[in-house]
């Protein structure tokens, strides 16, 4: 077997196993598809100072959203309309740019995953809190 068809032979294998993890973990798939209104929300990004971790999420509507925000130590960066499959998607992009997400939803702050988040169009928001938080932690490094 020459080296071009293995490496075609592997890619094929990648693809079908990525496919399938997706059909596995999110079957709902289909009915994003399948429906002109699919789950539509609010898709987020929390920031904690303490941690230095970005959570990214979905949430319903405002109410569930600051359920959240006042049961976390957490401070909103940005939020915006969006769907459910638009968290699972750059989640899994973040994933294979090699980001390393903690527990299905965190990861650490770094300056290489914002830049990700927003070239992938995520809300991650320009607040004057976030550039200072940013600006004290560059201070100490």
């Amino acid at each position: 077997m020459n080296l071009s068809k293995a490496i075609l032979i592997n890619m094929f294998n990648l693809i079908f196993q990525k496919n399938f993890k997706f059909k596995r973990f999110f079957p709902c798939y289909e009915l994003f598809s399948k429906k002109k209104n699919s789950r539509t929300g609010i898709i987020y990004t929390l920031y904690s100072d303490k941690f230095n971790l970005i959570e990214l999420g979905f949430a319903k509507d405002n109410n569930t959203l600051e359920d959240k925000l006042n049961h976390k130590n957490f401070i909103l960066l940005d939020k915006k309309e969006g769907e459910i499959f638009d968290l699972f998607l750059s989640k899994e992009t973040l994933k294979l740019l090699g980001v390393e997400i903690i527990d299905n939803n965190y990861f650490n702050y770094s300056d290489i995953a914002l830049r990700h988040l927003k070239t992938l169009g995520w809300p991650i928001g320009t607040s004057l809190y976030k550039r200072r938080i940013i600006r004290k932690k560059l201070t100490y490094a």
